[in-house]
């Protein structure tokens, strides 16, 4: 019954054309010095409420050419890195926090960018399959790190969680990928604990990433909705068993998170609870 709780919940989230659930971050300072911070989710050293992360980054793969076919072919597997793993934070960061408001001069970025905060990732584990028209992703961890300015700037990256990939599907120059929030950071950011930094709402409030996987003991979900720009081949080596296909992307895209709501967690509960009690007297 467990697992068919957790997987039931899981479908809330992200199931088809599923919107996602609003986010607000809080850093532990005021960066606006006390102005515009008019719309704030919970003070003066929180964003606004927002939909979801613009983000850029830079990608290195290797393809290996396992059926000898001297180029990419159905069967064939990647894996890839990307991010701070391979490039600096000026082309591999979060651009732009994206508004939940479209009205107005919108919710707070609590002065994000530049030396105030800056939001990045890496990784270096992506790994999927050729299917004969493009890569399937079936796993892959990105580390979402934080570097802030009260706290060593661009010289001290923070930990913040890991976004871990159990699903993906694609179209021609677009992928997708959807998963798990989990491994939080230890650090603490100016008084904040590194895995509550980001919050979800959830009900009429909100709770930090961390709070929520305690409290409703579940996990938060995101999605990467990524557009590749014409892949790069860099180079080769075909001189051993396997040979190797190297590859450069550019890429953008934006990231989001959802969390189910309470109404629905208790609405596919009591089903659940209907379906036990009727195999109970089968």
């Amino acid at each position: 019954m467990k697992k068919l709780l957790t997987a039931a919940l899981v479908s809330l989230a992200f199931s088809g054309a599923a919107s996602a659930s609003q986010i607000y971050i809080d850093n532990g300072f005021d960066y606006n010095g006390g102005t515009g911070t008019a719309d704030t989710a919970a003070g003066d050293t929180t964003t606004g409420w927002k939909n979801s992360l613009k983000l850029v980054f830079e990608s290195n793969s290797t393809v290996f050419d396992n059926d000898g076919s001297f180029g990419i072919s159905a069967g064939d597997t990647i894996i890839s890195k990307g991010g701070l793993e391979v490039g600096s934070i000026n082309s591999n960061k979060v651009t732009e926090l994206v508004d939940a408001e479209v009205f107005g001069t919108g919710p707070s970025d609590n002065a994000y960018g530049g030396s105030n905060w800056v939001l990045s990732f890496r990784f270096d584990d992506l790994m999927g399959t050729h299917d004969g028209t493009d890569f399937n992703y079936t796993s892959g961890n990105i580390d979402w790190v934080l570097f802030d300015g009260q706290n060593g700037g661009l010289a001290n990256e923070i930990h913040l969680f890991t976004t871990s990939i159990t699903d993906h599907s694609y179209t021609i120059g677009n992928q997708l990928f959807e998963g798990t929030v989990g491994n939080f950071g230890t650090d603490t950011v100016n008084g904040v604990a590194a895995g509550d930094i980001f919050n979800i709402a959830y009900g009429s409030g909100a709770l930090g990433f961390e709070e929520y996987v305690a409290t409703v003991a579940d996990t938060v979900r995101f999605r990467i909705d990524q557009n590749t720009d014409t892949p790069n081949v860099v180079g080769s080596d075909f001189s051993g068993q396997v040979g190797e296909i190297y590859i450069a992307g550019a890429h953008d895209g934006s990231l989001e998170f959802a969390v189910p709501e309470p109404a629905s967690v208790a609405i596919l509960g009591l089903g659940l609870l209907g379906f036990a009690a009727s195999r109970r007297k089968a």
